[in-house]
């Protein structure tokens, strides 16, 4: 038995050990070759990470994007503006259009009527022709018909005035020579030649046509002394076309249930984020809130080249315009900074970075973590990824073309970063279903070893990684590496995993959001609950005496292994948390009171302090067992009606609660146990008084004998 216990106290002392070990660093970070990466720490006390309601963060207001998007990919290299050009002309309003490269365009609109996106492809095809071949539009109609059944019409008037009725004098002329489905409108090539007019018609304009088509003409307006000047075929000269028929994707209003996936799929992005109990939550039919924890700031990690001051640094943060702000210097080299800033997007870390580098010295490696912006991108809009085949130009794949294989988000079953065994630098692992393992398979088959040809993903039609292929993967499972930093290779692991949204969203709305309960209410409840666990202490020493001190040591274990628990799991503690962890709080009291009530009972009728302890637990147990277990039982239910009704407040205190009834459990039964033991053993045992409010059963038994026979004693006494 002694040896047992021995060895509990060492494990019991081992785990106190890791536990203050783990509340003494305000943050931890273990990254070992071969293993997970252990990344802990928080801005509360201990590093603790805290709740929306303590610490405040971000806030984030998606609407439902519903609307149109429109894909459209030329032949050759096009400017946006004949994609412009052709919107306007059939009156669509309100649009948008994103260059994915020089060929390839996404148009998002509103709900478009059908007529619109029928003539639509149309009307980009001859903006198109209008832009490549300098020609007008005309300036009354859409229609065009082939270049090869076109003529253009210049003709000269005595004086530089416009006839007014020039397009019903070709249109009657065109009619009397039996041209089939023709259009006439004016043409005007230059700003001063406004005598000019085009024919477009089905029949095939021969030599024998256009002469008659000229005589015709020169008929038709002899009396205004005017003649036919010029009358010429358009040639058909080749040009830029769509390569392919656009793609029209209309969204329309979500409905419930999509918009339940929604609430569940951010839910997961943000938990891979790392963000613990975000509140996320419906407003009206179509917008989603998601409130960030902690996420409304960034954390900037910088080693410069050469050794240098915190007033050095803080000036080029104060600099950049930056007024709420700390720099932190992180180890004795005087190179390592912390700089902690409000939430910095991606071109404010490079322009921090460059201004470092340039007003303190050069910069060895600048990470930044945290902050809403990393939120929002991991959040995304759609998270719809593609992969696609790139063929680059040359080996700078400065310029490219990208080209569809079929390959989506669908097609992956894994994505999780981790460190290269033989190299320890982070990579990313893919894993793909099996009918993405095969196209994948025939992709680097065909492009491995070509160094003009790469492998580009994209997240939301932004390209996030285009890498090369060095081996021809046959079982779907690959590895992209790149000098990933552990953060980069993170997110990148994220984006790939997260999978896409039921329904589109855009971003209405960003805000920071303040704690409900300031720093000052803060320290005020956290010393409130310190006196009230320091009062219950006093209360268990003074009653139950040396049992008592048992207790007040049992107690203050589990309060440090809880709260490392806390820290490396890791919980965000938000108000029901803090809640849900007091009230474990009073069930390992509870426990060691009734623990202690048997053994009175044991003690009372004569029993040693030794056996008293046996037989007190062995009582006590079953009262324990069941109390606890009831209690994990509604844990467990809690957690799962938080899961479904997405109500994290809910779920953070059924957690928090979860945790701490299993440390109270493992505390009472095993470490006031111990504790009682190396007492009983220590030479404690012979003074069983120090163990129960009542006094040993020898002074019960004497007191009660000399109340029978007090009065014969002291008249015995007194002869």
């Amino acid at each position: 038995m002694r040896g047992r216990s021995i060895r509990l106290s060492i494990l019991i002392l081992f785990i106190l050990g890791v536990a203050a070990a783990a509340l003494a660093f305000p943050s931890i970070n273990i990254n070992l070759p071969g293993f997970p990466a252990l990344v802990r720490g928080g801005d509360g006390p201990l590093g603790l990470r805290l709740g929306l309601d303590l610490s405040g963060g971000g806030q984030l207001l998606y609407e439902a994007d519903t609307g149109t998007r429109i894909e459209v990919a030329f032949d050759e290299p096009a400017d946006a503006a004949v994609i412009e050009d052709a919107l306007d002309g059939l009156g669509v309003t309100g649009y948008t259009v994103t260059a994915r490269d020089d060929r390839s365009y996404l148009i998002t609109a509103g709900l478009l009527e059908d007529s619109v996106k029928e003539k639509l492809e149309k009307a980009i095809g001859d903006s198109l022709k209008a832009a490549t071949t300098g020609e007008q539009l005309p300036s009354d109609t859409g229609e065009q018909l082939p270049a090869d059944n076109a003529a253009i019409v210049r003709f000269q008037f005595p004086e530089p005035v416009q006839e007014p009725d020039l397009v019903t004098v070709v249109s009657d002329a065109a009619d009397s020579l039996g041209l089939e489905n023709r259009t006439v409108a004016l043409w005007n090539v230059a700003e001063d030649d406004v005598n000019v007019v085009r024919i477009s018609t089905d029949t095939i304009l021969d030599n024998d046509t256009q002469e008659q088509l000229r005589e015709a003409l020169n008929a038709a307006v002899a009396g205004d002394e005017a003649e036919v000047a010029d009358l010429s075929i358009v040639e058909n000269t080749p040009v830029n076309s769509i390569a392919s028929p656009i793609e029209i994707n209309e969204t329309l209003a979500p409905t419930a249930d999509q918009m339940e996936g929604v609430l569940d799929k951010i839910n997961r992005r943000v938990s891979l984020f790392g963000t613990e109990e975000p509140i996320i939550q419906l407003f009206g039919d179509d917008r989603v809130i998601v409130q960030l924890p902690g996420a409304s700031g960034s954390i900037s990690e910088v080693e410069f080249s050469d050794p240098t001051g915190i007033p050095e640094v803080e000036g080029v943060v104060r600099a950049q315009g930056f007024e709420d702000f700390t720099v932190t210097l992180l180890d004795d080299t005087e190179r390592r900074f912390e700089i902690r800033t409000v939430s910095l997007n991606v071109n404010q870390q490079q322009e921090m970075r460059s201004a470092l580098a340039g007003g303190v010295g050069a910069v060895n490696s600048f990470a930044t973590s945290g902050g809403i912006e990393t939120a929002k991108a991991l959040i995304g809009q759609t998270a719809q990824l593609v992969f696609k085949e790139r063929t680059c130009s040359d080996v700078t794949c400065v310029t490219f073309t990208d080209a569809e294989i079929g390959l989506t988000g669908d097609d992956l079953e894994d994505a999780y970063a981790a460190t290269d065994p033989n190299t320890g630098e982070w990579e990313v692992n893919i894993a793909f279903k099996e009918r993405g393992a095969g196209i994948f398979g025939d992709l680097t088959q065909r492009i491995v070893g070509v160094e003009t040809k790469r492998i580009a993903v994209f997240l939301d039609d932004e390209l996030l990684i285009a890498p090369v292929s060095l081996a021809w993967i046959r079982d779907g499972r690959s590895s992209i590496t790149g000098n990933f930093s552990r953060e980069e290779a993170r997110t990148l692991s994220i984006q790939l995993k997260a999978g896409s949204l039921p329904v589109p969203l855009r971003l209405i709305q960003q805000s920071d959001v303040d704690a409900l309960l300031g720093s000052a209410s803060l320290e005020r409840s956290l010393m409130a609950g310190i006196i009230g666990l320091g009062l219950v202490l006093v209360f268990m020493v003074a009653y139950y005496r040396a049992a008592g001190i048992v207790a007040a040591l049992a107690l203050v274990f589990y309060t440090v292994i809880v709260l490392a628990v806390f820290k490396l799991v890791p919980v965000t503690l938000g108000l029901s948390g803090i809640g849900a962890f007091i009230l474990s709080i009073g069930l390992a009291v509870d426990a060691n009171i009734l623990i202690f009530e048997r053994m009175k009972e044991e003690i009372r009728i004569g029993r040693t302090l030794a056996s008293s302890m046996e037989v007190g637990f062995g009582r006590a147990w079953p009262a324990i067992r069941d109390g606890n277990f009831s209690t994990l039982i509604t844990c467990l239910v809690l957690l799962w009606l938080g899961s479904r009704t997405a109500d994290d407040l809910v779920t953070g205190f059924a957690f928090t609660l979860f945790i701490g009834v299993v440390a109270s459990m493992f505390t009472a039964i095993v470490v006031s146990r111990n504790l009682l033991q190396l007492f009983a053993w220590g030479g404690l045992g012979r003074k069983i008084v120090l163990f129960t409010p009542e006094g040993a059963p020898r002074l019960a038994e004497e007191s009660r004998a000399g109340a029978a026979g007090g009065g014969r004693t002291r008249r015995a006494e007194g002869r």
